[in-house]
């Protein structure tokens, strides 16, 4: 396995297995709630360790027809942060994020994995950040038909939270992972989201001119590659962003200058 894959694979892990002993812990707080506090640190360490040596293989996913990961995890990452087609944060934000992405790409998953989290954590809901995602779904059947119900989740105000789930249980791009049934336990587990209507909406014209839309600004825009990232100050001119990893370092020091130091 490659540095970069292995790095994806430890950061995917590690947010799932967090997750995972979280909710154990909350299952048993009432009982053991002294206990915990001395246990918790350790737990999490084992979790992670054997989540990573085990690999992304080793459990099933929503994309091999086992239960949606990660859950929990994304629902409390997104509550309460305003969303709006497919922006997500204040408009009033001083900065703007737009990311061009595919839902099979395994780059795009990476950066959703590892830095994602942390812009929202603090930049998003500090209100310094509004981001937004354009979905470009170029690498096959399995882009389109997962990009279509991502639109009808837009039309919900929910495109982050289905997109987020949807990278926690990728499968292997153009291996015909996204079923109905895939894509009907991803938006089960969406909070707030009318799982009848967003079906129906995947399959109207709607849905498709939302992908054409996104096609016509990546042309407009130069992009020939997912993900790419555009950002500037708000009202601005946006402008081609190259992070050196998919990390959040790079693009915390990119925030920082743009928001003149201020954290």
């Amino acid at each position: 396995m490659s540095s970069r894959a292995a790095q994806k694979n430890e950061a995917r892990q590690a947010r799932l297995a967090l997750e995972a002993e979280r909710e154990r812990i909350a299952r048993r707080q009432l009982r053991w709630r002294r206990l915990a506090a001395t246990v918790i640190g350790a737990a999490v360490v084992v979790a992670v360790s054997v989540a990573v040596s085990s690999g992304r293989s080793g459990r099933p996913s929503a994309a091999t027809g086992g239960s949606v990961s990660g859950v929990a995890f994304s629902r409390d990452l997104f509550a309460g942060v305003p969303q709006h087609g497919t922006r997500l944060g204040s408009p009033a934000a001083p900065v703007r994020l737009v990311e061009f992405a595919d839902l099979q790409c395994p780059y795009c998953d990476e950066y959703a994995v590892q830095a994602l989290p942390t812009l929202v954590k603090h930049y998003v809901r500090a209100g310094k950040l509004q981001m937004e995602f354009e979905n470009l779904s170029f690498i096959g059947p399995d882009s389109v038909k997962a990009g279509r119900v991502a639109a009808a989740a837009s039309q919900q105000n929910r495109l982050w939270n289905f997109v987020d789930l949807l990278y926690l249980n990728q499968g292997t791009e153009n291996s015909g992972y996204v079923t109905p049934a895939y894509l009907r336990r991803l938006l089960t587990a969406v909070p707030g989201l009318d799982v009848p209507v967003a079906l129906h909406a995947s399959g109207t014209p709607t849905a498709d001119a939302a992908l054409a839309r996104a096609n016509q600004l990546a042309t407009q825009d130069g992009v020939g590659a997912t993900p790419t990232f555009l950002i500037g100050r708000t009202g601005g001119v946006l402008h081609p962003f190259q992070p050196t990893s998919l990390t959040p370092a790079p693009f915390a020091a990119e925030l920082d200058s743009l928001l003149g130091g201020r954290k």
